[in-house]
C-alpha cells in the first residue's frame, strides 16, 4: 500500500552511507559494495540525486559523493520526490488513471486520508534517523533489505585448442654441393 517505489528505497539506503556536507567523500564503488546495488545503477541514481541538489559528486583525486544537506534536513518525502517525481503522491490505490475527487474510485476516500498520513510521516522521518538505525544494528546489513538476487553463473572458459605438431618447413630444394 505504500506508494514509494523500490528505487526510492534504494536511494534512501544508498544516501544513508554518505557523510554530511564537509565530510569525507565516499566512492560510488564503496556504496555499491556496502549496499549490494549494481554500480552502474547506483551511478545513475547518484547523478539523479545530484541534479536535484540532495548529493554532491566530485570527480577525480579525492573525489566521491557527500550529502548536499545535513542528513537531519533530508526527509524521506524529499528523496521519494527526487527519485519518482511529485506525481507519486497522487496515485490511485487501485491504479486508475482517472481517479479524483470529481471521479472517485471505490477506495478514493479511504486512500486520500491514508495517503495524507503517509506523506505526513515521510516528512517527519529524516535520513539521520535511517543512518543511526543502520549504524546501531551492525548485525543488520543494508544489503539484507534488498530482494534476493540470484548470482549469474559464470560462463565456462573454452579450452584452447592444442597446437598442431610442427612439420619441417618446406623450403627451396637444396642442390647437392659440387665436387671439385
Amino acid at each position: 500500500m505504500l506508494p514509494l517505489s523500490q528505487s526510492s528505497g534504494y536511494a534512501v539506503l544508498a544516501m544513508s552511507c554518505l557523510e554530511d556536507p564537509g565530510g569525507k567523500p565516499t566512492l560510488v564503488v564503496d556504496v555499491a559494495a556496502r549496499t549490494g546495488f549494481p554500480r552502474p545503477y547506483l551511478s545513475k541514481m547518484i547523478h539523479k540525486l545530484a541534479r536535484v541538489g540532495l548529493v554532491m559528486a566530485k570527480r577525480g583525486n579525492k573525489g566521491g559523493v557527500v550529502l548536499a544537506l545535513p542528513a537531519k534536513e533530508i526527509t524521506l518525502d524529499l528523496i521519494a520526490e527526487a527519485v519518482d517525481g511529485a506525481e507519486w503522491r497522487n496515485k490511485c490505490l487501485l491504479g486508475f488513471a482517472e481517479c479524483s475527487d470529481e471521479r472517485a474510485c471505490p477506495a478514493h476516500t479511504f486512500w486520500t486520508a491514508e495517503r495524507d498520513q503517509i506523506h505526513h510521516r515521510l516528512r517527519g522521518i529524516n535520513l539521520e534517523e535511517i543512518r543511526t538505525f543502520e549504524q546501531q544494528s551492525r548485525t543488520w546489513r543494508l544489503a539484507d533489505a534488498l530482494p534476493e538476487r540470484k548470482a549469474k553463473p559464470k560462463p565456462k572458459a573454452k579450452k584452447a585448442a592444442k597446437p598442431a605438431a610442427r612439420k619441417p618447413a618446406a623450403g627451396p630444394a637444396r642442390r647437392p654441393a659440387k665436387k671439385a
